[in-house]
């Protein structure tokens, strides 16, 4: 039982790893997409832009020389296998043997060859390939010209088959001379033929057994002992044999090597032919490697660039990276004619709507000793789109029926009365510089389209905007409209670079954090919630803007779902960035 959950947690581990890959992939498929096409291009003119090379080869065939005759053995070419071949291949490839074709092809004319170092180039563009287990081998060249590369694998195999026979016949003229000078008697007895005659080998020992016989008689008796006389007789006679036998097979020698022309053990199987095909580039298979290598770079860049990557996309990166709870996901959103809460006014279910009350689900939920009746609605920056959560949070909650109060609390950058097309005379500002009773600010309300909803915008934009939020005016007007309204959403001025929202919080100790998904920096949200806690304000949780689907996060895989169950929900033309 234990082993079956075991395995069962190792698959769903492995699950998860490989959705986590995946994910950034879908993710950052662009990146992939262009490290591929960079790769692909690259080497696409590298490979149509490159000289063909081509190459020619010529089969020879190399056998062992063995001791089936009387100059080959006197020659004393006797050599392992392994040696050998290896011997030969060497000469192939020797430095003696290149020049000379070097030479006699006049290739450092040759356009593959010229300059100072030709003949390094030349050497090589020369391969000398055994075929394993058999006694073949290939002489192959590489160059651009194919008619070139024919003509020099032929003329090294030729010249080497001429330079083998070359090599044998003066080693066989070398010994004859030997054998014809005056004194070679004396070195007749270490030829090898004349060592390995078994004849010689047998006459040789028989002259020992009598040399030691007679050794041993000649303690016992004289010289001229009958005895002593008829062996001293022996031993000439078989010295004489040895004599004799030495001399025919000398004699048989110096007839071979005189008139005897040895046959090549090397010889050309197949003559090179002029290629018609280059051996590269090899289009085919380079542009298959660079797509492989391409996609794999890619992967490895969009991983890369994942682990760096500091900015918030999913519930996990909320809950585990800033230690916040997880208020929800708005996709990215694009507009009808401009209008910011045309999805939730829209009777069309939309992606967008249902983010909204869902939000709205989840801001009741987070609110401290039931719903939180009066929130702040902030960014660390400006750009992440605090102006459209807070207006469409506030028209999902005037929609349950609620009174709802929505405040222009940036005084710095209002946008409010642009939201909702409604007039920017008067406002938050005018009752927070002249105002003398919180009843006052009753008439600088607006109402809106949606029932239940006002607002009340900010005004004319004032010079001192961290003064104004710094008067009594400021409490007076957060108690009267908690007074007179179920909810109350003020849309207040980014975390940075300006502390206005901290003005705001000595009053309304409850806010919504918002942050662009994939384009705000977590040690900057940090810094901005800190701020937020240390100024005594209750962060009831993060919400994501902007949301763009792609992998397999929560956000991607919740809208997938949702846009399965609700189907295709009507043309858009605008993407909202405020």
């Amino acid at each position: 039982m234990k082993a079956a959950l075991s395995t069962t947690a190792s698959d769903d581990s492995e699950g998860i790893e490989i959705a986590y890959y995946l994910d950034i992939i879908l993710k950052r498929r662009w990146i992939v997409a262009v490290a591929t096409l960079a790769v692909v291009l690259f080497t696409a003119l590298f490979t149509f832009t490159m000289r063909p090379v081509y190459e020619a080869h010529t089969m020879l065939e190399i056998e062992k020389e063995r001791g089936g005759g009387i100059a080959q053995s006197q020659a004393m070419i006797e050599n392992s296998d392994a040696d050998y071949y290896e011997t030969q291949y060497k000469l192939l490839h020797s430095e003696s043997l290149l020049r000379k074709v070097f030479g006699e092809l006049d290739l450092s004319h040759a356009a593959d060859f010229q300059g100072p170092r030709g003949f390094e180039k030349f050497q090589k563009a020369v391969a000398i390939t055994p075929i394993l287990h058999s006694r073949l081998v290939y002489v192959r060249i590489e160059s651009h010209s194919p008619q070139l590369a024919a003509r020099i694998s032929n003329q090294i195999s030729s010249d080497f088959v001429e330079q083998n026979l070359g090599n044998q016949l003066f080693i066989s003229k070398e010994v004859l001379r030997a054998l014809q000078m005056k004194d070679g008697r004396a070195s007749y007895d270490s030829l090898p033929a004349v060592v390995n005659s078994p004849l010689i080998q047998n006459l040789k020992s028989e002259y020992v057994k009598l040399r030691s016989q007679y050794a041993d008689m000649s303690a016992r008796y004289t010289p001229r002992h009958p005895a002593m006389i008829a062996l001293r007789s022996n031993i000439a006679a078989v010295q004489g044999q040895i004599a004799v036998e030495t001399d025919r097979i000398v004699q048989s020698l110096k007839t071979e090597l005189s008139g005897q022309l040895k046959g090549n053990n090397v010889r050309v199987i197949d003559p090179a032919d002029i290629p018609v095909k280059p051996v590269r580039p090899r289009k085919v298979l380079n542009m298959s490697l660079s797509l492989i290598a391409g996609l794999l770079l890619g992967i490895l860049l969009a991983v890369a660039i994942e682990s760096i990557d500091q900015s918030v996309r999913t519930q996990d990166d909320i809950e585990s990276k800033l230690g916040q709870p997880f208020l929800g996901v708005i996709p990215q959103t694009a507009l009808k004619d401009g209008r910011v809460v045309e999805a939730l006014l829209s009777k069309e279910l939309s992606l967008t709507s249902e983010a909204f009350r869902n939000l709205r689900t989840m801001v009741d939920f987070a609110g401290i000793d039931g719903k939180a009746k009066t929130l702040l609605v902030t960014s660390s920056v400006q750009g992440e789109g605090k102006t459209f959560v807070a207006a469409n949070l506030a028209v999902a909650l005037a929609q349950l029926g609620e009174s709802v109060l929505l405040i222009d609390g940036d005084l710095r950058r209002p946008q409010i009365h642009r939201t909702f097309a409604i007039s920017s005379e008067r406002g938050l500002a005018t009752f927070l510089s002249t105002g003398k009773d919180a009843r006052e600010a009753e008439s600088l309300v607006q109402p809106s389209e949606i029932p239940g909803l006002k607002l009340l915008p900010c005004g004319p934009r004032p010079p001192n905007p961290s003064e104004l939020l710094n008067t009594p005016r400021l409490q007076a007007l957060v108690v009267w409209a908690r007074s007179n309204f179920d909810r109350v959403i003020i849309d207040c001025t980014p975390m940075f670079p300006i502390n206005d929202t901290l003005l705001w919080g000595r009053h309304v100790n409850s806010a919504v954090f918002i942050c662009r998904y994939g384009k705000t920096r977590i040690p900057l949200i940090i810094d901005a919630c800190k701020k937020l806690t240390t100024g005594g304000i209750h962060i009831l949780g993060v919400a994501v803007n902007s949301a763009t689907t792609g992998g397999l996060s929560y956000s991607s895989g919740y809208y997938y779902y949702y846009r399965q169950y609700y189907h295709h929900y009507g043309p858009e033309t605008e993407v909202v960035s405020s």
